[in-house]
């Protein structure tokens, strides 16, 4: 119980006791429980076992090269090369069919040797990729009077294959386009003129050969079309 003491009339009042109250909490609330101390973690820790951690770094290292490749046949790496080009959308010709093509194409393609003031020179008809690298090359001369210049250069570069009876490539001990391009460049223009008056006289030549000369073949071509 608690007691008032006052120095002023030195006496002391005795006051009346204080009551304890009891809320009672309804909504539920519960306190945070102290987390408990886990004397024994480290026990909790799985044990792996060392052998299988080693074989598991092993799968999934990259084989080293010469290994796994050996216990493949040759038939298997044949097919493993083929689905490698498939994906990269181009496959690599063999050997027999580059020999089919350079067969064609040594079929069809024209030549015509000429000689002029004692020297012999070789022209050749131009396959298709060529005539188009050459007309490309001209593209950006269009409209101006360098392209009659350019033109001829571009098409004897790639058609002039012997010189002074020299094959071009040991004449100018190079097969590189723009060496044979200078070449051309420091030719007689006389000269020039006649070498390309000859080439499209060969060029026209091809064309004719291969070209549909009757009504008959005509309507063939165009019913074969239809099918």
């Amino acid at each position: 119980m608690p007691e008032i003491k006052s120095p002023l009339v030195n006496k002391q009042i005795k006051g009346q006791p204080m009551k304890d109250f009891s809320v009672p909490d309804e909504s539920g609330y519960q306190p945070p429980q102290p987390p408990q101390q886990h004397r024994h973690f480290e026990q909790q820790v799985p044990q792996f076992d060392q052998n299988a951690m080693r074989e598991f770094n092993a799968g999934m290292q990259p084989p080293r090269p010469g290994v796994a490749m050996k216990e493949l046949t040759d038939e298997e790496m044949r097919i493993i090369e083929l689905k490698k080009a498939k994906r990269e959308g181009k496959e690599r010709l063999s050997d027999g069919a580059k020999r089919r093509i350079d067969m064609l194409i040594n079929m069809t393609r024209l030549t015509r040797d000429l000689e002029i003031e004692g020297q012999q020179y070789r022209l050749q008809s131009l396959k298709s990729i060529e005539l188009r690298e050459a007309l490309v090359a001209t593209a950006e001369f269009e409209g101006s009077i360098q392209i009659v210049f350019e033109t001829r250069k571009q098409l004897l570069a790639r058609s002039l294959i012997l010189v002074a009876g020299v094959d071009v490539q040991q004449f100018l001990n190079s097969d590189d386009i723009q060496d044979r391009i200078d070449f051309i460049e420091q030719i007689d223009h006389a000269l020039l003129l006649r070498l390309y008056n000859e080439y499209l006289s060969l060029a026209q030549e091809a064309q004719d050969k291969y070209a549909l000369k009757t009504e008959a073949q005509v309507k063939e071509v165009v019913e074969d079309l239809k099918k």
